[in-house]
């Protein structure tokens, strides 16, 4: 048995959020990372050379000053020439998560609804324990920030 650090991390999920189990868990007591999945509602073709920002449908408010660093999957990596770009999600930010992928293949790639797309860790040694809230309370846990995500603070 493994002893971690737990972070409470709350979170909602928006409308179009697309079940999948891996969504927010860790794949092995071992891992370092838990996954996040797409919430695409149809299969979203990514061209060789593009990059887009694929909705997750949850928004979170992690216990302060705790934040997160988005990595890529290694399989997807290793594979597809798929990475996951823009790495921090601040504690501060309540908007939805938009996970950018980058596909730097010669060849087309499909995500399709539900698909894990990247992995997130918290800062070491801390561990997501996620407790999923309502809206209304979700609203409570506002920073002056918010949803102001992308370039919102400035260039």
């Amino acid at each position: 048995m493994i002893n971690y650090n737990y972070a409470l991390i709350k979170f909602a999920k928006l409308p179009h959020y697309v079940e999948n189990a891996a969504n927010l868990t860790y794949a092995t007591d071992g891992a370092a990372c838990f996954d996040i999945c797409a919430a695409v509602s149809e299969p979203f073709v990514l061209k060789a050379g593009e990059r887009f920002g694929f909705p997750t449908a949850i928004k979170t408010a992690p216990e302060f000053p705790l934040w997160f660093r988005v990595n890529s999957r290694s399989g997807l990596a290793l594979k597809q020439g798929i990475f996951a770009i823009g790495g921090i999600i601040d504690t501060d930010y309540r908007g939805e998560w938009k996970i950018i992928l980058v596909n730097s293949g010669k060849e087309d790639y499909v995500i399709n609804p539900g698909d894990k797309i990247a992995q997130v860790e918290l800062p070491f040694p801390y561990r997501a324990k996620f407790e999923e809230v309502s809206e209304s309370e979700f609203a409570l846990l506002g920073t002056k920030r918010g949803e102001g995500g992308f370039g919102s603070s400035g260039r």
